[in-house]
């Protein structure tokens, strides 16, 4: 009698520490994108524990020290917009060093370690799988001018380059935002495109059911931005392309959310300088098209936002807008970066509102099919822990 044939051995799969840019369980980290990641890793057995790269003590490694973030809340409203004289100093740089070298020689070998916008020295003689999610180069960054890489003098930002150039060979994966972090990493680095994993990012703000799409709403040409940092995402180029689209659609209205707008009241242009969650949903359910021109831009939930609500975007073809839109089927995309070519793609947009629903219904869709949460956490498990995806294939936002 034949022997029963074996069955493979299965294996749980690994865990993983995730390092965030600050309180991983605060939904203003990294625009709620860090809660997210946290949460959802933790939903599937998979997140070994959370911690910030500012923390001295694992209170915060399983979920939220309640206490800790009622203290931030308190802190922030009595220093304002002020930022944390203490922070900079305590931030964590080593895997030798504080609260965080210490949990690292405890994990099994072999779990997954994923430093979110930290590069840490390392020490080469833990047992850890070590993954980076960095969403741009410093090249990236003195190109776009953001993220403080404006400030940085040549020897600042060739330091920073030495220290990845160090530290990159020593990593079994990126994870980014969007695709062309891994042009970047292969131009400058030298890292195997193949090792970069976009991910993108799904909307926070959502409806529990899809808006109105009506033909009427998207013929009543009402062009939507939102965006806090109004130089960087592009608010002035967005006041010189709508007086062209006036010229054109005489119509045509322009509703600019940001607090840190500052310009002269003009025809067919409102000011909100703050909105709540329930005002931009209603914004987003309303527009007829989104628009945010950033001169640097790694992702931009808010882009993914607007198409959760049938909103599709008008916009330069540059950053990680080619991940997010499909020209032609959600949205427009134009690669003349100026205000005439915004003007251009927007007036496009506009001009048969039957196409721009279309388009709004097509965004809709990709969030639904590419872009939410659980695609984007298959594809953060492919980088980090493939197993257990149990023989799932992650749905990219682009070809690999």
């Amino acid at each position: 009698m034949s022997a029963a044939p074996s069955k493979p051995a299965t294996h749980a799969p690994r865990q993983v520490l995730y390092i965030a840019p600050d309180r991983p369980w605060a939904r203003w980290t990294n625009s709620g994108v860090s809660l997210e990641i946290a949460t959802r890793l933790q939903q599937q057995g998979l997140l070994y524990g959370a911690l910030s790269r500012y923390d001295t003590d694992l209170s915060g490694l399983h979920g939220p020290n309640h206490f800790r973030m009622l203290w931030d809340k308190v802190a922030f409203r009595l220093r304002g917009k002020r930022q944390d004289p203490t922070k900079a100093s305590r931030e964590w740089r080593s895997e030798r060093e504080g609260v965080i070298g210490q949990l690292l020689r405890t994990l099994p070998a072999g779990t997954a370690v994923l430093y979110h916008y930290v590069v840490p020295e390392l020490d080469l003689s833990l047992p850890i799988r070590r993954f980076l999610f960095q969403d741009m180069t410093p090249e990236d960054g003195v190109q776009g001018g953001g993220f403080g890489y404006d400030k940085k003098t040549p020897d600042e930002v060739r330091a920073i380059h030495d220290h990845h150039a160090r530290t990159y060979p020593h990593i079994e994966g990126v994870v980014s935002f969007a695709s062309f972090v891994a042009e970047s990493l292969a131009r400058h680095y030298a890292f195997p495109r193949e090792k970069v994993f976009a991910i993108g990012a799904g909307p926070i703000r959502t409806l529990p059911a899809m808006p109105p799409q009506s033909v009427d709403r998207y013929a009543a040409r009402r062009i939507l931005f939102v965006g806090r940092a109004w130089e960087r995402k592009g608010g002035p180029i967005v006041l010189e392309a709508f007086e062209h689209v006036r010229s054109a659609y005489a119509d045509a209205t322009l509703t600019v959310v940001s607090s840190l707008a500052k310009f002269d009241p003009r025809p067919g242009v409102t000011h909100i300088p703050f909105a709540s969650d329930d005002q931009l949903r209603n914004l987003f359910s309303t527009s007829s098209v989104f628009t945010m021109p950033s001169l640097c831009e790694t992702w931009g939930l808010v882009y993914c936002e607007a198409a959760a609500h049938a909103l599709p975007t008008a916009n330069f073809d540059n950053w990680a807008l080619p991940d997010i839109v499909e020209h032609g089927k959600t949205g427009v995309l134009t690669p003349t970066h100026t205000a005439r070519g915004l003007a251009d793609a927007l007036i496009d947009a506009l001009r048969d509102p039957n196409r721009l629903r279309e388009m709004g219904a097509g965004a809709a869709h990709r969030v639904h099919t590419v872009l939410d949460w659980p695609h984007v956490m298959d594809r953060l498990l492919a980088a980090v822990a493939p197993e257990a995806l149990h023989g799932r294939t992650p749905v990219w936002m682009r070809p690999r």
